[in-house]
């Protein structure tokens, strides 16, 4: 066995292994405009750094559980860059978590 896991995420690191942190990784609080309906998050804007940002498109969508909290993770396309933002469901709160592709 190589250790190959074809089931592994693409976008994770795996802790302990770097010390340098992947640029691209920004973990910031947004305010994010999102509809909720039967069950579901549909996030439509957010903004970041005081600047509007519409999505065109979530390109993919997941959970995680962490603990007691569940956070709810987005692929986000706005036409000009493509955002992973996130949504903790305890904490309510909105992250940019990294910029994908600029």
């Amino acid at each position: 066995m190589n250790g190959f896991n074809p089931k592994t995420r693409w976008d994770r690191r795996v802790p302990g292994t770097s010390d340098i942190e992947d640029p691209a990784d920004l973990n910031e609080t947004i305010s994010v405009v999102a509809v909720f309906k039967q069950a579901k998050i549909y996030p439509r804007a957010f903004n970041w750094k005081n600047k509007d940002y519409k999505i065109e498109k979530i390109t993919f969508q997941w959970q995680e559980r962490c603990g007691r909290e569940i956070i709810c993770y987005f692929s986000v396309d706005t036409g000009a860059s493509i955002y992973q933002i996130s949504f903790n469901n305890t904490s309510y709160v909105w992250r940019l978590d990294k910029i994908i592709q600029n």
